[in-house]
């Protein structure tokens, strides 16, 4: 037997069983001495109360999940903050912010130094030291 065989047999098999069960649903509809839709009408309400019961249970447990997430946001920024006290001792920002001026103003002077002009005098410093090494 084929794969797609065996996949053809399992959903007719299926389909049986469906049909089977709602048979048997409709036979217990039909046994019922009270009017059908009175029954229908009491299963729907039970329904519908279950359905508000297992909101109102999950609203519930969604705002536990809400105020376990404000107090590990609050005390993320209070470990944050003790860490920067640790390491930079009080006004931690205003020293970060003091070492970011101090980089930005490093930066532009040095995009405005002569590269080129420093780095041959450099280079011919070090040759010239090089030279007096293997002289000796």
């Amino acid at each position: 037997m084929a794969k797609g065989d065996t996949t053809l047999s399992q959903d007719l098999d299926a389909d049986v069983e469906l049909q089977a069960h709602l048979a048997a649903l409709e036979a217990e509809t039909a046994s019922d001495s009270g009017p059908p839709q009175a029954y229908s009408f009491q299963r729907v309400r039970e329904d519908l109360d279950h359905v508000r019961d297992e909101i109102e249970n999950i609203r519930s447990r969604l705002s536990v999940v809400k105020q376990q997430a404000v107090v590990v946001a609050k005390s993320n920024l209070e470990w944050a903050d003790a860490s920067a006290h640790d390491q930079l001792g009080s006004y931690p920002w205003a020293k970060l912010a003091g070492a970011m001026a101090a980089t930005a103003f490093g930066v532009r002077v040095l995009r405005h130094l002569p590269v080129n002009a420093i780095a041959t005098v450099a280079i011919s410093l070090i040759v010239a030291r090089l030279e007096a090494k293997s002289r000796r």
